[in-house]
């Protein structure tokens, strides 16, 4: 893969598709073995077992649960040490601790790690989200394997067992190809764990056919990727009149999944779209079952869903969700606002049986595509920002095809040092032909009461997708 050093990342595209594959390979051996380690398989037996209780007993487990993680935080982390009580075994009510938003907690990161850091095994995490305002943080190794246990069994609903290394086919935000690359190659495979990774940034006018055919010879079980990139190819395969025979299912993550990208989706793959909303985070976690319920597991981590004025929201009621995630003690983050918002169904009868709060759904993370002058269609393109400590928040604005404009409010911290490496960063994703303009500003204005992190103002007909109707 062409993660790591500058070094292993130019070695990485120097190389034939050989040797591409077999460095992809051995990233992905290695990555197995802290994804799918014994904690993993631990949670993943209880993700199962928990579904089968009822909500009532997932409520008296997780508030058990919670008021451990509590006492914990209070005895261990810097930040919450003021909020213990001075009463010797009282934890304190969950709602004495503050509401925190992304950019607190990134002013007062520090504070956030646990003193038992030392001795926890852990890796360093990072996020953007949707208003490119990096979070850099610790993620114990259990709460890691734990996210993965939740993916394999989500991806069970759908009938396919991952711990069997069926073909599953990936188009994200993996860098698999270089950002200049004109001719395939745009894609790579995984032998250890018998993927095919697609790039995210070379979906072309031109490109896309041969996506199509790269497909229809890996003959995925499941694909897995953006909306945003699940659309184009699902247009490219319609168009070229491309099947999937062994194709069970569509599982689309990480941007809001519209209603009309769905019916798109699933009338040119055949199979049904599952719906996965999670965090780098790892403090919430919902899951679209196969009567197209969306589940927000309150056993993995607990989550509050409050209006306005942070009173709980009721069914029907659309409302932020505060995270507080137990399941990782390197970082505690309690009463976490993340900036998602979500619509609580007003039945909480799920038709598959299974527990959880049922969800409508999550209305966050709206993205429009950048249209690059070579005629690729670029969504989803915060990694640009991931590792930029030093950028408060960002926004990406194209006003015309031959450019775009990074808006960044900077930390006092920012160097020009980072300001070459967001660059770096967004050249492997948008080459050349695009001009890039930084321009620095002290806010980003609120389109309602979102942030949108891409604001393209091209006219309708040059953002319209490759094939078919506009997104």
């Amino acid at each position: 893969m062409a993660y790591g050093s500058a070094f292993l990342q130019a070695l990485y595209y120097r190389l034939p598709l050989v040797g591409r594959d077999l460095m992809t390979s051995l990233y992905g051996h290695r990555q197995r073995r802290v994804r799918y380690g014994s904690d993993y398989q631990a949670m993943l037996r209880f993700a199962e077992e928990v579904e089968g209780w009822s909500n009532e007993t997932v409520e008296s487990y997780s508030r058990y649960v919670l008021y451990g993680f509590l006492e914990y935080a209070c005895a261990h982390v810097p930040f919450y040490a003021q909020y213990r009580s001075t009463r010797e075994g009282v934890v304190p009510e969950l709602n004495s601790f503050p509401i925190l938003g992304k950019n607190e907690v990134r002013r007062h990161s520090r504070e956030f790690f646990s003193d038992e850091l030392p001795r926890l095994r852990y890796r360093m995490g990072h996020t953007s989200g949707t208003t490119g305002s990096a979070l850099i943080f610790p993620l114990s190794s259990g709460c890691f394997q734990r996210e993965y246990a939740y993916r394999t069994r989500h991806y069970a609903w759908s009938g396919v067992d991952v711990d069997r290394r069926p073909r599953i086919a990936y188009c994200s935000g993996h860098p698999v190809a270089h950002q200049g690359q004109m001719h395939p190659p745009f894609w790579t495979r995984d032998w250890s764990n018998n993927w095919m990774l697609l790039s995210s940034y070379h979906l072309s006018r031109v490109n896309l056919p041969l996506y199509s055919r790269a497909l229809a010879e890996f003959d995925p079980v499941l694909l897995h990727g953006y909306p945003s990139s699940l659309v184009l190819l699902a247009d490219a395969l319609r168009l070229q009149g491309t099947r999937l025979p062994s194709l069970r299912a569509v599982y689309a993550s990480s941007e809001t999944l519209f209603p009309h990208q769905r019916r798109v989706i699933e009338d040119a793959f055949q199979v049904k779209v599952y719906a996965w909303y999670g965090n780098s985070e790892m403090v919430a976690n919902a899951m679209e079952c196969e009567q197209g319920e969306l589940h927000l597991r309150q056993e993995h981590s607990w989550v509050e869903i409050v209006k306005d004025d942070n009173t709980p929201a009721a069914p029907g009621d659309v409302g932020r969700i505060l995270c507080t995630g137990y399941g990782n003690r390197a970082f505690p983050l309690i009463r976490y606002d993340i900036g998602d918002e979500v619509r609580i169904s007003k039945n909480q009868h799920s038709k598959c049986g299974r527990s959880g709060v049922l969800l409508d759904e999550v209305t966050g993370r709206i993205e429009d595509y950048v249209v690059t002058p070579d005629g690729r269609f670029v969504g989803r393109l915060d990694h640009i920002f991931k590792d930029s400590a030093h950028v408060e928040m960002a926004q990406i604005v194209q006003e015309g095809i031959e450019e775009i404009t990074m808006r960044i409010v900077k930390t006092p911290a920012f160097s020009p040092s980072d300001e070459l490496d967001i660059l770096r960063e967004a050249r492997r994703r948008l080459g050349e032909s695009i001009r890039i303009n930084v321009e620095y500003v002290q806010e980003i204005p609120r389109d309602g009461r979102k942030y949108r992190f891409i604001v393209s103002r091209l006219p309708l007909d040059m953002r319209r997708r490759p094939f078919g109707t506009s997104t």
